[in-house]
């Protein structure tokens, strides 16, 4: 099955399998940052999305939490921020950040804000590695770090994605690899020896967001 449609597929599971969410007996965030800790990045981001309803929006902002407009920008600490367009009028919500413990507080006062931030919900973190590693062994090399197995590997020019399954994070998607609940991408940053990681507990999202 090629790639892309792999990551549809992926999507769309999300979307409608609410019992393969990931399992918050630990902090997704945290199990990953000590990955990567153990290989050296830098700037890291925190990234928390999930789709919300129109109701939720308004509890969000009667509780006095003001979204940002740039959602490409990471700030220094946390926003959040909100995208329409979606089906079935959902809300596209994100939280992201360089500080992880002001994301956390920020996912906390949504949920204190009565939104449900628990509908079709990931957890992601991108950062640098310097050093000109090699992606695809960098990228098994941070399974294996955070305790799970990969179940494929697509590389292109300059860039390696990984499907894999971590014991600790969930169910998982079902896909004919096997179950799948954390997909990377790591890019090799052209004209320099650093690499852009990225992962993602059960997907990624979209970089546009």
């Amino acid at each position: 099955m090629p790639l892309r449609a792999i990551l549809i597929n992926l999507l769309i599971l999300l979307l409608c399998l609410a019992p393969l969410q990931p399992v918050r007996a630990k902090d997704p965030w945290l199990e990953m940052e000590k990955g990567l800790r153990r290989y050296n990045v830098e700037n890291i981001i925190y990234r928390y999305s999930c789709f919300i309803s129109e109701s939720d929006r308004e509890r969000i902002l009667s509780y006095g939490i003001e979204p940002l407009n740039n959602c490409l920008e990471a700030p220094p600490e946390c926003g959040c921020f909100m995208q329409e367009g979606y089906e079935n009028n959902e809300i596209l919500l994100l939280v992201r950040g360089m500080d992880r413990q002001a994301c956390s507080e920020m996912w906390r006062r949504l949920e204190t804000a009565g939104c449900r931030t628990d509908n079709a919900r990931a957890w992601s973190i991108e950062a640098y590695h310097s050093g000109n590693p090699d992606p695809a062994a960098l990228g098994a090399g941070l399974v294996r770090a955070l305790g799970g197995r990969v179940q494929s590997v697509h590389t292109g020019s300059g860039m390696v994605q990984l499907l894999a399954y971590l014991p600790w994070a969930g169910e998982g998607l079902p896909l004919g690899e096997g179950a799948v609940n954390l997909h990377l991408e790591l890019y090799r940053i052209a004209s320099s020896e650093k690499v852009r990681i990225r992962l993602g507990i059960p997907v990624l999202p979209s970089m546009a967001f």
